[in-house]
């Protein structure tokens, strides 16, 4: 009785251990990636108005084209910042996003 009753807890203390590694991977595999005006600006094209060139976040996605004479831009329309995450990586999962460097776009991704 004491035999069986030891292998049981060993074979369910090696079962934790397996679920907490398991655990501990699945936290370790994530991937962020930032996104700068020019591929926004794809997305922008794609989704949001298809004379877009260029796109900046700013707490929020503004899509833009440049304008006549490429002396400034001009606005286009407004997209979304975790629609724009999911349009640029269709492969991985998206998880959250946030403003990087010069108005760029950091999205955060499952790996």
């Amino acid at each position: 009785m004491t035999r069986r009753v030891l292998t049981l807890l060993a074979a369910a203390l090696t079962s934790l251990g397996a679920l907490t590694l398991t655990s501990t991977a699945a936290h370790a595999a994530v991937v962020e990636v930032t996104f700068g005006p020019v591929s926004l600006g794809d997305y922008c094209a794609a989704k949001v108005n298809s004379s877009s060139t260029i796109g900046f976040y700013n707490g929020s996605l503004g899509c833009y084209r440049w304008s006549t004479g490429g002396t400034g831009t001009t606005p286009t329309g407004y997209g979304s910042a975790s629609a724009a995450c999911a349009y640029l990586s269709p492969a991985a999962t998206y998880i959250s996003h946030a403003q990087g460097p010069s108005q760029s776009l950091k999205c955060t991704y499952a790996a």
